[in-house]
């Protein structure tokens, strides 16, 4: 429990002042995560120096003691240590502009008085870092001043003084910008839940209009939107988004489930404790601020070679002092380094078009996501809900064995009232067809949810199965041979088969029709001309069927009658051949395939569980989103790579210069700070980009 009072506050905005006794370094960032994760705060800065919180926050969902009561709970002794820098304010500048006007216009002695107390913050950080057997930009920094401090060249060392902490100000801040970029994107998604009402009923409604103390009842593939205690069933929830762990939880009665989380296997009815803010909320912006922190591939090459580039600097610096014996150059020289532009326009530019992703219905999940979608080669479509619109139609209803007018009705209603408590978009169809013809609810037993294959219940006491052919006739032990030829003709026609059966015979199907989407030609041509190699379909329908849309669409390959396993070893199989792959899904079904890829990519529509899965998620319902993803992410790799190159060789230029004394350490540093910043503008700007598409 954190010991703290509230300093300052105005809606919107409040500030902590915390025990002087609390321990806070290097817990800055790991406070800042805990409290970015609250629906409704809008940015954290924490002085661990000063002891102090700010926190900025929509006074329309949060109430400031509800901030102070999470801040309490906080334990700090859980907290991951990460070193932090000094965050530059804009007094920082103001005073170190006051101290280069006193080293300018009054007495020697009293600049140096100026000059002494404003550089000492710089020579005690290089001097910390060299104790701690680091070689870094921040030493080449407290050598430069201190060489013209050294010289009695007071107005010079507060001139470099200045220019950097500018610098240092003017990077910082366009990271904070675009984290803040971010976090206005980062508003988690409602969902529509069951509600059981007082009266037995239930009643479909949005998770923003639960409260407490409320029930709901939450099926396979449904987020979690509230916190709240199983009253009833057993369930395996899937909590990686909030834990970490990718292995699915048990909860049964008096467990408690939390917001951020998904139900993975089996149904509940959860009575509702914390809503909104309250909750366990913002999955999105953890994820966020989870990805940003989990550096890619070429950030740590960047990283690398600018700690490489501060030792190559040290060693110009030294060799130019032997030859010349100039401290002047050897100053110049120091102010020059190439790691700002290097580590900082790397993850600026990952915000960057993670921003302009997300304007344009995109969410990328990370640079690591960024990087792996530049090198794909081969793209695998899911088909239903993926490549076809989700909201299927049922065209025919097919009894069996049943002769007379009301036998389809009867068949219909039956099926209806089973699937109504499933949210699968085959499911769905049904039902808003059995509502559109007004047909009655048919009493029936629990139903049972068996993943990626259908719905059991009972009717009369009597064992009620549905779902496809392979689930009945495998696991079932249907007979379908006396319905061959009527199967085929429905196959024939494209139609996507339902079928039910009742203690154990088949009693009829259902016929689904589903379309294409509108987008999908262009998406697939677009791809195509972007680089990607082999375009591919993996379905769970007929061979023939499957094969028939493959052709339509010039699919490079088509794998048909596949069931989630095989989705995931089809592409384990294509990454073994050599392939950088990208899958495209929207169901339950579809995790395994998602996580396996190198990208995974949900569509708008797709399961939680298949979002949380993915490392893209589209948030409009356009196919093409897929397109634009890939672009961006050669856009923004494109960026790094222009910005190593130009770090490189403008950096050399002016290194060069400063070693054959044609540039003062003013100068030096001006132009140094002048291409980071102009480097990391570039790294900005593109998350303005022209709308692709």
């Amino acid at each position: 429990m954190i010991p703290l009072r509230i300093k300052h506050h105005i809606p919107g905005r409040i500030r902590f002042k915390l025990n002087r006794a609390t321990e806070l370094e290097d817990t800055g960032e790991w406070i800042k995560k805990s409290l970015m994760v609250i629906q409704g705060v809008s940015a954290v800065r924490v002085n661990e120096t000063a002891h102090s919180i700010v926190i900025d926050y929509d006074d329309n969902l949060l109430e400031p003691h509800t901030i102070e009561a999470r801040l309490t709970q906080i334990d700090l002794s859980e907290a991951e240590l990460e070193e932090s820098e000094h965050q530059f304010t804009r007094g920082d500048i103001a005073m170190n502009v006051i101290g280069t006007l006193s080293a300018a216009l009054l007495p020697n002695k009293w600049g140096a008085l100026t000059t002494a107390t404003l550089i000492t913050p710089t020579l005690a950080e290089g001097i910390s870092e060299l104790k701690q057997k680091r070689v870094s930009v921040e030493v080449l920094d407290a050598i430069a001043v201190g060489l013209s401090a050294y010289r009695g060249d007071y107005r010079t060392a507060m001139m470099t003084q200045t220019l950097i902490s500018l610098g240092e100000f003017m990077e910082q801040e366009t990271c904070r910008k675009s984290d803040k970029l971010l976090a206005d994107l980062m508003i988690p998604q409602e969902s529509i839940v069951w509600q059981i009402m007082p009266d037995g009923t239930r009643l479909q409604v949005s998770s923003t209009e639960l409260a407490v103390n409320d029930i709901i009842e939450l099926v396979p593939g449904d987020p979690v939107p509230i916190d709240g205690v199983v009253i009833d069933g057993a369930a395996l929830i899937n909590q990686s988004a909030l834990t970490g762990e990718s292995v699915p939880i048990r909860r049964e009665l008096d467990a408690v489930v939390y917001s951020g989380s998904s139900v993975h296997e089996g149904t509940i009815k959860v009575r509702v404790d914390k809503v909104g803010s309250e909750a366990t909320t913002a999955k999105i912006a953890q994820l966020i601020y989870d990805s940003l922190s989990e550096k890619s591939e070429i950030q740590q090459v960047t990283q690398d070679m600018a700690n490489r580039r501060v030792k190559i600097t040290l060693g110009i610096g030294a060799a130019v002092f032997a030859l010349t014996q100039d401290i002047n150059r050897v100053a110049s020289v120091f102010l020059v380094d190439y790691s700002c532009a290097l580590k900082l326009s790397t993850p600026v530019t990952f915000k960057s078009i993670m921003y302009r992703a997300a304007q344009q219905g995109i969410l990328l999940k990370g640079g690591s996501a960024i990087e792996k979608l530049a090198e794909v080669d081969v793209c695998v479509f899911d088909k239903t809900g993926t490549l076809t619109h989700g909201d299927m139609e049922v065209t025919d209803v097919v009894p069996f064995n049943c002769q007379g007018e009301h036998c389809a009705r009867d068949l219909l209603a039956i099926a209806a009232s089973v699937e109504e408590h499933s949210n699968h978009p085959l499911s769905q169809a049904v039902v808003n067809a059995a509502k559109h013809h007004k047909l009655p609810h048919i009493d029936h037993g629990e139903v049972e949810y068996v993943i990626a294959h259908g719905l059991k219940s009972t009717v009369n006491d009597h064992c009620l199965v549905m779902g496809s052919r392979h689930f009945l006739e495998s696991h079932e032990s249907v007979d379908f041979s006396a319905y061959e030829e009527q199967i085929r003709q429905y196959e024939a026609k494209g139609r996507h088969l339902i079928f039910i059966s009742h203690q154990g015979e088949l009693m009829g199907m259902i016929g689904l029709r589903d379309h294409l989407r509108e987008d999908v030609y262009q998406t697939l041509e677009d791809l195509k001309q972007l680089g990607i190699s082999q375009l591919m379909m993996i379905s769970g329908d007929s061979v023939y069927k499957a094969n028939m849309l493959g052709e339509d669409l010039k699919l490079d390959r088509v794998f048909a009658e596949a069931t989630p396993e095989t989705k995931s070893t089809i592409i384990e199989s294509l990454q073994q051949q050599g392939h950088k792959v990208m899958f495209v899904g929207d169901g339950v079904n579809d995790a395994p395939a998602l996580t396996k890829a190198n990208v995974g990519v949900a569509m708008c529509k797709g399961t939680e569980l298949a979002r949380q899965a993915a490392d893209v998620v589209l948030l409009q319902d356009r196919l093409y989103g897929v397109a634009e993803t890939y672009q961006l992410s050669q856009i923004a790799m494109k960026m790094i790579n222009s910005n190593i190159k130009v770090a490189e060789y403008v950096n050399s230029g002016i290194m060069l210069a400063a070693a054959l004394g044609w540039l003062n350490p003013t100068m030096s540093a001006l132009l140094h700070n002048g291409t980071t910043l102009g480097i990391l503008a570039r790294s900005v700007a593109i998350k303005n980009g022209p709308r692709i598409g």
